[in-house]
């Protein structure tokens, strides 16, 4: 081809092209339906805004977010088709009403790496034929009942590490210790072999600082799937070798793959009932059933039931040490309701605890639970937010960390205080109770909130009632919230919340 008609061909190509994209930032801007919501003409132009504050900027889409919504209100436009929302009666009429039947946003199905599990399940019908299959297996009731021991074991498990840590007045990170304690419940609960990681004589840090690294990947994932689909395709020998720290939990998962196959096919190998034999023997489609998608399944609870449990356990007892007063509160109820510390008492009677109770709810607030937007979408019905009509498919987001910290609702939001907990007035303490987001809301909202308080009950009140603890060179840097990583974290290089250990006073 001559190179006077190549120069043409590619003048028209790139011609084209930036014809293509005059037109289309053009109706973006224009005559999109959503181009008289008010938001920064980049995000409206393109998804690229969402992606520098995530990607470029480290996880700083949430600040940025606090900022569009000062300065342009209650409605933003943050995207091509998506508004964000930050008005708290428009958030409980469309999000938490069981009669808005919305979807989950398509293209973020692939972030957490399980498309096919409940949490990443699109249509709502079939997210509620999901939702009350799994629903029985994380029932209150089995809080009560099934559960008790195996929380209370490694409880105490975690009891007896900080006597041991007591005696020889050493320094131990609540974070890392806790996030073993949860990660052993919810696989002791939900798989057939359980992680084990505290009976271990020296925790070993290697499957803590790979699933660090896991998480710190998971807004790349969000914007680049296919990087699953890559880590997906690796035979695990070949990632164990790349990175040892992975051969833990690429072993574990090995193993009870293979027992989810066995179950699965009407082999009943193991001796305990698991979240695999409940989704099996439920009157689930025979589809539904299938190897990947009931492991899909299960794998997502192992992401809910360790980082989003051990961050909330966290945030509540450094925001308690932090505070003689609430301590000494704490403490002298639960020497009340706990004479005899070794005996625990019931989960009923915990709960019933009026100051324990307001110590885990304003914890819950400040741990925020999942740090990245909630996103839905109504696929067949228009939305009204007078004055602005958003058509159907419109993506409708809200963020928790917005929510749980709008000073309207929680007057001086930045500081830990139970006692608004506490208040006689049950429609303001119901209306609170329904904004604090840490567990979602509506029809989606998170299924493990039975499990996470009951961890955080029987924690709180068996380590509080028995030891005393002293923050050590541990400050708000190391719990607040500083990145979003779908789940919150905190400043890069902390070493965790760490404290001395002393006897009860």
């Amino acid at each position: 081809m001559p190179m006077t008609m190549l120069a043409t061909v590619l003048a028209a190509v790139l011609s084209s092209i930036v014809v293509v994209g005059l037109g289309v930032a053009s109706y973006r801007l224009l005559f999109h339906p959503l181009a008289r919501v008010p938001g920064p003409k980049l995000a409206a132009l393109s998804t690229l805004y969402e992606i520098y504050y995530d990607l470029v900027q480290k996880g700083q889409l949430p600040w940025q977010l606090k900022r569009l919504h000062e300065r342009y209100g209650p409605l933003v436009r943050i995207g091509p088709n998506e508004v964000h929302i930050n008005d708290t009666s428009f958030i409980l009429d469309l999000f938490s009403s069981t009669n808005n039947k919305l979807d989950k946003y398509a293209p973020h199905q692939q972030q957490l790496g399980v498309p096919n599990a409940l949490v990443s399940t699109i249509p709502h019908q079939l997210h509620q034929l999901r939702r009350s299959a799994l629903a029985p297996f994380l029932s209150g009731s089995r809080m009560t009942t099934a559960y008790r021991p195996v929380i209370l074991d490694k409880v105490e498990n975690v009891s007896a590490r900080l006597e041991a840590i007591r005696q020889t007045e050493s320094v131990v990170d609540l974070r890392q210790l806790l996030w073993y304690m949860a990660n052993d419940i919810v696989t002791d609960i939900a798989f057939p072999q359980g992680t084990h990681l505290l009976d271990s004589p020296v925790l070993q840090s290697g499957y803590y600082n790979f699933q660090k690294g896991g998480q710190a990947m998971l807004l790349w994932f969000k914007h680049f799937p296919f990087l699953w689909t890559i880590f997906k395709a690796m035979p695990p020998a070949w990632i164990i070798k790349m990175e040892p720290q992975a051969a833990v939990p690429m072993n574990w998962e090995i193993a009870n793959k293979k027992i989810a196959k066995e179950v699965l096919a009407g082999n009943n190998i193991c001796e305990k009932s698991t979240v695999i034999h409940h989704l099996w023997s439920s009157g689930l489609p025979e589809k539904e059933k299938e190897l990947n998608r009931v492991w899909e399944e299960s794998a997502s609870l192992l992401g809910a039931g360790g980082e989003t449990v051990t961050n909330a356990i966290c945030t509540t007892m450094f925001y308690v040490l932090r505070d003689r007063a609430v301590q000494s509160r704490l403490v002298n109820e639960l020497k009340s309701a706990m004479p005899d510390d070794t005996v625990v008492p019931p989960l009923p009677v915990l709960l019933a605890l009026p100051y324990l109770s307001a110590v885990i709810q304003e914890g819950l607030r400040k741990a925020i639970g999942i740090m990245s937007r909630f996103i839905r979408v109504n696929p067949s019905e228009a939305v009204v937010f007078h004055p602005y009509r958003l058509p159907p498919g419109t993506a409708l987001s809200c963020s928790a960390f917005l929510v749980n910290n709008c000073d309207s609702i929680f007057p001086e939001p930045e500081k830990f205080m139970p006692e608004r907990w506490m208040t006689s007035e049950d429609k303001l303490i119901n209306r609170r109770k329904k904004l604090v987001l840490t567990f979602g809301t509506g029809p989606r909202r998170c299924l493990g909130e039975h499990l996470a308080n009951a961890e955080m009950y029987y924690v709180i009140a068996i380590l509080f009632r028995r030891f005393g603890f002293t923050l050590y060179e541990t400050s708000e840097r190391d719990v607040e919230p500083a990145r979003d990583s779908f789940m919150p974290l905190p400043v890069e290089g902390t070493k965790g919340i760490r404290v001395r250990v002393a006897n009860v006073t």
